[in-house]
């Protein structure tokens, strides 16, 4: 279990850094700003996480992984944006790359909140799930606020729905194979945030 949640922290955490350099590159920010993004996006939700079970200092300040890892995936997306290593057309696809990336993002970090909720306080259900949801939005909130706009969570398609889903899903599986729920818990997330983007739903709003 420990390398499965390694595996889903560290690709949580370069598929949160691309979403959030590509939102600093599309605010039009100088590559501190967007390391700022990224930095915020990828590692944001697992400092809030880590602060809510006493976990002091959070995960990303023991280990320069976390930060390296970011640092390293801005610097590749600033340098391909910066030295225009990309068409028009291929700029075009920019959302479709933000979206990927960062449902990929929600899906790891739904895994990893939800199975340290569950590995720690098993009979906290709820804290597992909150703890699920905050490590997968919270980044990208803070990413929101700093890009000075309504956070995507709050306006845009289907986006807590999945990860609140998929840490129900975790925790039903974990109850009989620990084993299986971390790859299904993932799976569900990623396919209902995909659904929710393809078929652009949305929760109800007062019009």
């Amino acid at each position: 279990m420990t390398i499965l949640w390694i595996f889903f922290e560290v690709a949580g955490t370069i598929a949160f850094a691309i979403s959030g350099a590509l939102v600093g590159i599309s605010r039009r920010m100088d590559i501190f700003g967007i390391l700022v993004l990224a930095l915020s996006t990828a590692i944001g939700g697992g400092i809030i996480r880590d602060v809510l079970v006493g976990n002091i200092p959070p995960n990303s300040f023991k280990s320069p992984l976390y930060i390296a890892l970011t640092a390293l995936t801005t610097l590749i997306i600033f340098i391909i944006y910066r030295q225009k290593l990309l068409n028009y057309r291929s700029k075009q696809k920019i959302r479709k790359y933000y979206l990927v990336a960062d449902t990929l993002g929600l899906a790891s970090f739904t895994v990893t909140g939800t199975t340290i909720g569950f590995s720690t306080y098993p009979q906290y259900p709820l804290l597992s799930i909150t703890l699920g949801l905050v490590t997968a939005i919270g980044g990208g909130i803070i990413r929101d606020i700093l890009a000075q706009r309504i956070p995507s969570v709050l306006q845009e398609e289907i986006y807590a729905l999945p990860a609140i889903l998929g840490a129900c899903v975790y925790l039903l599986i974990a109850n009989f194979n620990l084993f299986l729920a971390v790859p299904i818990s993932f799976l569900a997330v990623f396919i209902i945030r995909i659904i929710g983007i393809y078929y652009r739903l949305n929760l109800p709003k007062v019009n």
